[in-house]
């Protein structure tokens, strides 16, 4: 894809592992970078009661957060700083409070102005919840110096 560094990737993963302890809304969702590669990161977390809908499932809404974030980051890993244009969204299964979920995002087409993505999110089995597609439009470069440190 590119000439992403192994320290850029490093710096990614530890970045948005400090920066979902603030008061934001990956922090709410209990985020958890499992692994970051370039253009593909996995994250995880437990479903708690917060994160669901008045049945009991987890609300639409918390899943389609977690799918934006994974594809957004997934575009971050190769440099680039993003905002969603656009994102589309399959509910396949749900899933109850106490549920451990891991949701894969992944670049499919990098563009100078606009990313694509690809995002799934499965169960503790490996069964799959939720297929999404997404764009991003590329707003500037996304690299250490840019940010403080979290």
């Amino acid at each position: 894809m590119s000439n992403i560094s192994k320290e850029h990737l490093l710096w990614v993963r530890n970045y948005f592992n400090e920066i979902y302890k603030k008061p934001i809304l990956e922090n709410f969702l209990q985020l958890e970078v499992a692994e970051v590669e370039e253009g593909k990161v996995c994250f995880r977390t437990k479903i708690i009661d917060k994160h669901c809908n008045v049945y009991g499932y987890v609300h639409g809404g918390t899943f389609a957060s977690i799918v934006d974030v994974v594809m957004g980051v997934s575009c971050v890993t190769l440099g680039k700083r993003v905002v969603t244009t656009d994102m589309s969204i399959s509910y396949i299964k749900n899933v109850f409070a106490g549920t451990t979920i891991t949701a894969v995002g992944e670049v499919i087409s990098n563009g100078k102005s606009i990313m694509r993505t690809e995002g799934k999110i499965y169960d503790e089995n490996q069964q799959l919840l939720v297929n999404s597609q997404g764009s991003y439009f590329v707003i500037g470069d996304f690299h250490e110096n840019d940010y403080p440190k979290a």
